[in-house]
């Protein structure tokens, strides 16, 4: 038994351990959290037993080599978790520009009523000025 296979179980169980309890807290998108989990325990079988999972894998995949469909399928996986967390920067990038238009449409609204009461103040003391002489 080599080291890796102690090592990348054990990671494994560490974080399906926190996934488990982020979902508990719903810290995180359930969505994310499966893909999290989903790819821990892909390592976790990885690091059990490597070589029959691979050559499942490869032979699932029509590849030839074992190796060739690891580094096959963790380049899809990287590849599909870049356009994800994408398309999530992109969505938060047209929220936060949503909230800041608002937030200036707002502080001009609010701008725009304390110009409007202290004229109204400024009228009411010029007239009282007025009453008095």
């Amino acid at each position: 038994m080599e080291v890796y296979q102690l090592i990348a179980p054990a990671l494994s169980l560490y974080y399906i351990y926190r996934i488990v309890v982020e979902l508990r807290r719903r810290r995180k998108f359930i969505f994310t959290n499966f893909i999290w989990l989903g790819f821990w325990s892909v390592i976790a079988v990885l690091g059990v037993v490597p070589h029959e999972f691979s050559t499942q894998l490869a032979n699932l995949l029509g590849i030839k080599s074992n190796i060739n469909a690891i580094i096959f399928v963790s380049l899809a996986f990287v590849i599909i978790l870049a356009f994800y967390l994408s398309a999530k920067i992109e969505n938060m990038d047209r929220k936060i520009t949503e909230l800041v238009r608002q937030l200036a449409l707002d502080e001009n609204k609010i701008r725009e009523l304390e110009r409007k009461r202290i004229n109204e103040i400024r009228k009411q003391e010029k007239s009282k000025l007025i009453n008095k002489i």
